[in-house]
């Protein structure tokens, strides 16, 4: 088994308030802080979709202020994605996601920490 494998599992979409949802697993061996995700990108059938919000252990808002916060993000629990894409129960989609994730206590020069890149997909049912 690799990290990432089970980060986006078929189960992983839902669909709130009309629009899809991803839970998305940490691709790491180890809970990290919130401040450590650098980049979540999806698509869906094919299509780049944009985020809403992301959400995890204290923390929701856009990537970009992830940099910001002093929540964690435990290896238990899932970030969930909002996207800006409608979602109905039942509907089957073909799910791309790109995420990466800085580990703060593993170097690869100098100064310059390891960031854990996955790309991942699978074909899920809306829930």
């Amino acid at each position: 088994m690799t990290m990432t494998e089970g980060t986006l599992r078929p189960d992983a979409v839902s669909a709130r308030d009309g629009r899809l949802h991803l839970a998305v697993r940490l691709p790491w061996y180890r809970s990290l802080p919130v401040s450590c995700l650098e980049e979540v990108e999806v698509t869906v059938d094919g299509a780049r979709v944009p985020l809403r919000s992301v959400s995890t252990g204290g923390f929701t808002g856009p990537v970009a202020g992830a940099g910001g916060s002093g929540a964690w993000w435990d290896l238990r629990d899932p970030l969930d994605v909002a996207l800006d894409a409608p979602g109905v129960p039942g509907e089957r989609h073909r799910i791309g996601l790109g995420i990466a994730v800085r580990i703060p206590y593993i170097q690869q020069a100098p100064g310059v920490p390891l960031v854990q890149r996955a790309t991942v997909q699978t074909e899920g049912t809306v829930r």
